[in-house]
């Protein structure tokens, strides 16, 4: 490779690595503080980069609110994603456990896709119906989808789908969220892999027929 052309594949790598951390810092602050407290300034300290870095990999706020949801909702769709293609009755019998535990595990790790959405959630606004178009209808139509499967092969018990699909989101999640402030008050790790394994175990009774 010519010097010229290893130049050109360093500045290309640097502006991909540049722009990987700007994202990863916005995932992270507008998942903490929500898009109004949130400031470019702020992402861009965190990323270690040039406020004017950030405007040139994305030209507004908006826009890089938008790439920071995009970003969580395809990590975990690609968490989930082999759970979802396969749900022939036995592959659904034989991944309902995984499937359950892939969700508590990536929002262990990932617990700002959560607080994305808790944010917008509040606020009747252009960001919150983006995010519905764009990452929670198609959560509805394929969560409930997934709970009327496994219905009608006998692994959860009858009940709306939309009602179930809520509570079964719920328990998989709200532990984690409180699990800093219960390990402080009791002593008891909600999020280590045995309680882990407890709670998808609990809820499959729960579930069951």
């Amino acid at each position: 490779m010519s010097a010229p052309s290893q130049t050109s594949s360093t500045r290309e790598r640097q502006r991909r690595q540049s722009r990987e951390r700007i994202l990863r810092a916005a995932v992270r602050s507008f998942a903490r503080a929500g898009f109004e407290a949130a400031s470019l300034s702020r992402i861009a300290a965190d990323a270690g980069v040039k406020k004017a870095l950030v405007q040139y990999h994305f030209t507004t706020k908006d826009a890089l609110w938008r790439e920071a949801a995009t970003r969580l909702w395809t990590e975990r769709n690609a968490r989930l994603k082999q759970f979802v293609a396969n749900r022939g009755p036995a592959a659904l019998a034989r991944n309902l456990r995984p499937a359950f535990t892939a969700l508590v595990e990536f929002t262990r790790e990932q617990p700002e896709w959560l607080w994305f959405m808790f944010h917008e959630a509040q606020v009747d606004g252009p960001r919150r119906h983006w995010l519905i178009e764009h990452c929670l209808r198609d959560d509805y139509v394929l969560g409930q989808d997934f709970v009327r499967q496994c219905q009608e092969q006998g692994l959860i018990r009858p009940a709306p789908s939309l009602h179930l699909l809520h509570l079964i989101t719920g328990a998989l999640t709200y532990n984690l969220l409180v699990a800093p402030q219960t390990l402080e008050a009791t002593g008891t790790d909600l999020a280590g892999p045995e309680a882990i394994a407890r709670q998808v175990d609990l809820l499959l009774e729960m579930l069951a027929p």
